[in-house]
């Protein structure tokens, strides 16, 4: 809070509370134990968020190692979200396991439509990040899922996450997003920060006529109106 606004609540509260019989000292205390209230609570939810999350990679098979890389980070991890905004439908992290870690058909193979697994249609032996990502384990903040970027392709997405300070996600991240979300049941989903074979190439996942996951790739100048770019605050 700026110091101009700072004021301008200070005037609120003299205005209010210039004709009430109350003790101040005693509203102010009040005060402080809700807020103080509301962040156990946020915190709390946080872990559990987290918690959910690694029990779902445990569902999924992932293997023991990458789940305790992954758990040892949740005090920093839910520490730094609790101290962060997100906007409505934003999810405050997400555990990425990268493609060193763990092959590519074996991290789309955790990907579920219900009954359905992923099935990888990529030479991972092709793929190109365009951005630095962390080489170990690691968790991306404030995600939203594509749904804001519906009807761009992925060359327009890219320049409006540019102007927003925002970052796109390469595939390993877009996987994720796929493991703890239901969003290829919304919309398919663009990695915008992954290409195929050339820069002209950006991967792509959605679901198939039977309702099962689906990696491939399109041209970075295609758009339709249920295809959308997922992005993220930092990493």
């Amino acid at each position: 809070m700026n110091k101009v606004n700072k004021n301008q609540l200070v005037s609120k509260l003299v205005e209010i509370f210039k004709d009430a019989d109350v003790d101040i000292d005693e509203i102010i205390n009040e005060f402080k134990s809700q807020l103080e209230a509301r962040k156990r609570k946020r915190y709390e939810d946080l872990e559990k968020l987290f918690d959910k999350q690694i029990q779902t990679l445990k569902d999924r098979g992932c293997p023991e190692q990458i789940i305790e890389l992954l758990t040892e980070q949740k005090r920093p991890v839910v520490f730094k979200a609790s101290e962060m905004a997100f906007e409505k439908g934003h999810i405050p992290f997400l555990p990425v396991i990268p493609r060193p870690y763990r092959g590519l058909y074996d991290l789309v193979a955790m990907v579920w439509n219900k009954d359905k697994q992923g099935c990888n249609h990529l030479n991972p032996v092709v793929i190109i990040d365009t951005i630095d990502t962390p080489t170990r384990p690691y968790y991306i903040y404030d995600v939203e899922d594509g749904e804001a970027t519906l009807k761009k392709s992925s060359e327009t997405a890219e320049k409006v996450f540019k102007k927003q300070s925002r970052f796109p996600l390469t595939v390993d991240e877009v996987i994720a997003l796929c493991i703890h979300t239901d969003v290829l049941s919304r919309h398919t989903v663009l990695a915008v920060a992954s290409r195929y074979n050339n820069l002209d190439q950006v991967l792509i996942a959605h679901l198939d006529y039977y309702g099962q996951p689906l990696f491939n790739y399109t041209l970075v100048s295609d758009s339709h109106d249920h295809w959308g770019s997922p992005s993220c605050g930092s990493r």
